[in-house]
């Protein structure tokens, strides 16, 4: 397994990354130029949207979710917990070492072999599972004590989608944790939620990226009848 995976990644220009957190220090490989990936690998899907490979890239709201991951400690521990959209896993890594139980998903096969990768050379793999899996078309029959999900708000036809995810794989006292970067529109979602039986709480992280500082949005969601 680990020889077919590294023969995925050797498809892309590799970089390496240390991302500093309270906890300690998580190693990512990144692919090294994702500005050139996005135009690559984009392309027209269903109903003639625009599909772009953001999974190339390291987001701000990645760190922010990683950062509250870790400060909720105990509170995860042995939690069996679902990421949608992982990217390159680094918010799931950080779940897995306060001791959650992580799935792992995207919809793309190559950032599973990067997540799967990354949490391999930090150690947590004993905690992690890889499932590909777009959040349009859930595959599971069980529900989960946590969903960790960043920056997968950014358009408007995603909320139903991830709404019926929450409301089927979500347990009734269980948590979901949302990262946004302060897009406008992001409040649609979040009201879209509290009209659906969800309630949530907002805190904000200042996570520095490539030079700049941006405040990430984490957004703490619960049923209202848990």
């Amino acid at each position: 397994m680990i020889q077919e995976m590294d023969t995925q990644l050797r498809d892309y220009p590799l970089t390496s990354t240390i991302v500093k957190l309270k906890t300690g220090r998580v190693q990512l490989t990144l692919i090294e130029e994702p500005d050139w990936y996005l135009d690559r690998l984009s392309r027209e899907g269903g109903e003639g949207r625009l599909y772009l490979p953001y999974w190339t890239y390291l987001w701000e709201s990645a760190i922010g979710l990683a950062r509250h991951v870790e400060t909720l400690g105990a509170q995860l521990r042995a939690a069996q917990t679902l990421e949608i959209g992982c990217g390159f896993g680094l918010t799931g890594i950080v779940a897995c070492r306060v001791g959650a139980k992580v799935v792992f998903t995207d919809a793309e096969r190559d950032a599973l072999h990067f997540a799967q990768h990354n949490a391999e050379q930090n150690g947590v793999e004993e905690n992690a599972d890889f499932v590909q899996m777009d959040w349009n078309t859930p595959c599971f029959n069980r529900k989960f004590h946590c969903i960790l999900a960043a920056d997968v708000i950014y358009e408007e036809h995603h909320w139903q989608p991830i709404l019926t995810l929450l409301q089927e794989y979500l347990m009734p006292n269980g948590i979901a944790l949302f990262s946004e970067p302060n897009r406008k529109n992001a409040i649609g979602f979040f009201k879209l939620l509290n009209a659906s039986g969800f309630t949530y709480r907002k805190s904000d992280y200042p996570v520095k990226l490539d030079g700049r500082t941006n405040q990430v949005s984490i957004y703490r969601v619960r049923c209202v009848n848990a």
